[in-house]
């Protein structure tokens, strides 16, 4: 069985946090002062300690350094109420595994500890291979998937379309690559000339070898586009275009050509946003992950996963990228929790808390429906009314607590003669 060493003064918070321990399957053991914490990892090896700051004799910092220069090689993860640029410095650099600040988010650190104690591994799609070509299991990535196929046996050109950051110059770099001329893919873009000289840059491009790709199409200005045209009738180089813009659209409003959307369109391959393919978000993210964190071999905890696949994604794969990125820059250890993904991502689960406070309001709206609707002699009173709430939410409470009056006390940090008079008012208490 593995052991955790809680060391904090706050009797409630060290109470609920041995009930973590123990629900992860792991012994506790609790001191209040940083000299008992130092005696018992003196006495004893533990698997994780849990360190608060503040302690009444010490220092955390101080029973941390301790604790490192005995040798210590147990992850320590770090609690504060007043942190400070300083002290999350100083911790990071005296070793700290994670650093947590008060009021403490119980689930981000259990399920840190979780990930530490390994009870059971976070789930993980299969590794990916080295150099994945594309990634997804989505039907509209299956779609798109057999037109990268065409697009691969044949010369035609081929009209790439899609959100920004959907990927659509790595499905051009994917058709190039294998196709039966398989030369390097050369990329023009517009906006990266002057004016003055955009259109000579374009004219040694198309007469070059090779396939050529033509990134955002739609911003070649109207005496290129006819450039382009007439490279295209003369069909001496492969062409491939993307665009993020509606052409059609831009046709409307004459600043396309209609006939060089029709020549560049021979083959077209739409790219969907990945909000409409969050199936493929962990085979996605753990790929991503890996190529920011080269050799680190570092996985995301479930709950973290789960803010990433309830994620919009407005920019696409291109922003999970960066999330990634974000969340192996600041996750000193292996495993990726949701207070390391970026706010914008994290948000997600305030998002998701204002949807559950929707619908317990409106079961509970129901539920008063019901009870002052359902005839008698008298309409229930509000004490009675909320009493029954009560109980409900006692009985939850209690069966998390595996059924421990004194835990729950803690955890809730009420009197416990309190608690149990609650308790035996509870229906069916003896």
């Amino acid at each position: 069985m593995p052991r955790v060493l809680i060391i904090e003064d706050d009797h409630a918070l060290a109470a609920a946090l041995a009930v973590a321990a123990r629900r992860l399957g792991a012994e506790p053991a609790v001191s209040a002062s940083g000299q008992g914490g130092l005696e018992k990892a003196g006495r004893a090896a533990f698997d994780a300690v849990l360190l608060d700051i503040g302690l009444p004799d010490m220092s955390g910092l101080r029973v941390l350094e301790t604790l490192k220069a005995r040798g210590c090689s147990a992850p320590v993860l770090v609690i504060t109420a007043h942190g400070t640029l300083d002290h999350a410095l100083e911790a990071r650099r005296l070793g700290a595994h994670e650093y947590f600040l008060k009021p403490l988010n119980l689930a981000d650190l259990q399920s840190c500890l979780r990930a530490l104690l390994k009870p059971d591994k976070p789930q993980q799609p299969a590794p990916a291979a080295p150099r994945p070509l594309m990634i997804g299991s989505a039907p509209a990535m299956q779609r798109a998937f057999a037109v990268v196929a065409q697009a691969c046996a044949t010369r035609e050109p081929v009209l790439i379309t899609g959100a920004p950051g959907t990927g659509k110059t790595l499905a051009a770099e994917v058709i190039a690559r294998h196709s039966a001329d398989s030369s390097p893919l050369k990329i023009f873009r517009c906006d990266e000339w002057p004016d003055g000289k955009a259109r000579a840059a374009f004219h040694e491009a198309l007469a070059g070898e090779g396939p050529l790709l033509i990134e955002e199409a739609a911003s070649l200005p109207l005496p290129l586009q006819g450039d382009l045209s007439a490279a295209l009738q003369e069909n001496t180089r492969r062409i491939l275009a993307t665009t993020s813009a509606d052409l059609p659209v831009k046709i409307a409003a004459g600043l396309f050509r209609e006939d060089l959307h029709y020549q560049l369109g021979v083959l077209r391959l739409r790219l969907p946003p990945l909000s409409a393919r969050t199936e493929d978000v962990p085979a996605l993210a753990s790929y991503l992950l890996a190529s920011a964190s080269p050799g680190r071999d570092m996985l995301v905890d479930p709950a973290a996963m789960s803010l990433l696949k309830g994620h919009d994604w407005p920019g696409n794969v291109r922003e999970l990228a960066g999330a990634m990125r974000h969340a192996s820059a600041v996750c000193a250890g292996t495993v990726i929790l949701p207070h390391h993904l970026p706010e914008s991502v994290a948000s997600a689960r305030a998002a998701g808390g204002a949807v559950l406070e929707e619908n317990l309001r409106q079961a509970l709206t129901a539920w008063l429906d019901q009870r002052l609707t359902a005839g008698g002699e008298s309409t229930p009173d509000y004490d009675t009314l909320l009493a029954d709430i009560e109980h409900w939410m006692l009985s939850e409470l209690l069966e998390r607590h595996e059924g421990r009056p004194t835990h729950l006390a803690a955890a809730l940090r009420m009197n416990r003669a309190t608690l149990r008079k609650k308790l035996r008012e509870l229906p069916g208490a003896d």
